[in-house]
């Protein structure tokens, strides 16, 4: 366990972000919802409980050290397969034409890297926490996967400290992938970096959750690097990387303010949301896991990916670790483990018999005078639902 800090007095927060919403039940989970329509973000307190939080941070800092290790062998097989296909050319022989055994989903190593959950068991079983997991399924679909993972990106203590005025006002404006317009910086030495992202302007749909979880040692504050958000900012058709868009992505924007949480609580946004990372001005590290939630829809392994271990084509999870995972973990990773079918959930399953249903009489034609296309709203159609 670790031992207490001497944490200074301005870490410590009498609220959240999460303030107001009420506890418990539908309403708590429908003020998370709200929450993410309107500005784009909400934070669930406590997800991990508090006396496990220092369990659950020392394990992910273990899981780290055995992914560098992982990193290193990976790369190392990597580097033993080029020269491989480079003797190949060297004798002759077309490089492509060496039988190389790789699976169609997902490859395995070296054509793929161990994804960071794989070292990170103990996290892993809160990440179908029932609150986290109700609101992915409701903003994404009933079946929602994991299809990012980065253990690597706590917020460490800025090394120039105080920070002087020009310091205190930079910014790193950004919108997620697959909003990211960058891509993850392709390059033409290295064109497979490139993982896709959607094209302006960005359809006016959620396509994917971005989640920081606080791990701690501290609550999170603007003084320790809590993160720069604009609200409402998912909205908008410009974006702070878009071409001609305007906006310096450096420069504070009118509106923005910093995530405060207490540790063991998630942050969620919409992945088109405007934000920026924050410069730490405590003494202390501050541990965070970063993944994202998506629909079964959404192409997550296909292209580019980065993570702690750095820029990877594809990752994979072994399936002896995925076998130790709870059900509902199971579920978010099954589209990572070799010979494991990820076939559509229960849940999509039931939504398709019921509107087989939904035609009771197909000899009976009824009278739709009273419908006008294009009248209803979202907001008129979910509350017709909550009365069904």
């Amino acid at each position: 366990m670790t031992s207490q800090l001497n944490l200074d007095e301005r870490l410590k927060r009498p609220y959240s972000i999460g303030t107001g919403i009420p506890k418990g039940g539908d309403a708590e989970i429908e003020g998370y919802l709200e929450s993410l329509r309107v500005q784009g973000f909400c934070l669930i307190e406590r997800v991990i409980p508090e006396e496990r939080v220092n369990d659950v941070r020392e394990s992910v800092v273990l899981g780290r050290q055995l992914l560098e290790k992982d990193r290193q062998r990976e790369r190392e097989k990597r580097i033993e397969l080029e020269r491989s296909r480079l003797a190949a050319a060297n004798e002759g022989k077309n490089s492509a034409d060496i039988d190389i055994p790789e699976s169609v989903r997902p490859p395995a190593a070296p054509y793929a890297e161990l994804c960071d959950i794989a070292r990170n068991e103990i996290f892993a079983e809160y990440l179908a926490e029932p609150r986290v997991l109700s609101v992915a399924k409701a903003m994404l679909d009933t079946h929602v996967r994991v299809v990012q993972t980065e253990v690597n990106k706590s917020s460490h203590p800025w090394p120039d400290r105080p920070l002087d005025e020009k310091q205190l006002r930079a910014r790193g404006w950004h919108s997620d992938w697959p909003h990211d317009l960058t891509a993850y910086i392709p390059n033409p030495d290295d064109p497979w970096i490139h993982c896709g992202a959607i094209a302006q302007p960005f359809p006016d749909l959620c396509m994917c959750l971005s989640t920081v979880w606080y791990l701690g040692p501290e609550d999170v504050t603007p003084f320790n690097g809590g993160t720069w958000v604009v609200p409402g900012s998912h909205q908008d058709p410009r974006n702070p990387r878009g071409p001609g868009d305007g906006i310096d992505r450096r420069g504070p924007i009118p509106g923005e303010f910093q995530v405060s949480g207490p540790t063991g609580s998630v942050f969620m946004q919409d992945t088109r949301v405007w934000h920026s990372n924050a410069r730490n001005q405590s003494e202390h590290e501050r541990t965070a896991v970063v993944l994202r939630y998506a629909p079964w829809w959404l192409s997550g392994n296909e292209f580019g990916q980065i993570h702690s271990g750095g820029r990877a084509i594809r990752t994979y999870v072994p399936k002896e670790v995925y076998d130790r995972f709870s059900p509902n973990v199971q579920l978010l990773f099954r589209h990572l483990v070799e010979g494991v079918e990820d076939v559509i959930q229960p849940e999509n399953q039931a939504r398709a018999f019921q509107a087989m249903d939904i035609d009771d009489d197909p000899d009976s034609i009824s009278d739709n005078t009273h419908v006008t296309a294009g009248a209803m709203t979202i907001e008129e159609w979910r509350n017709s639902k909550n009365r069904n």
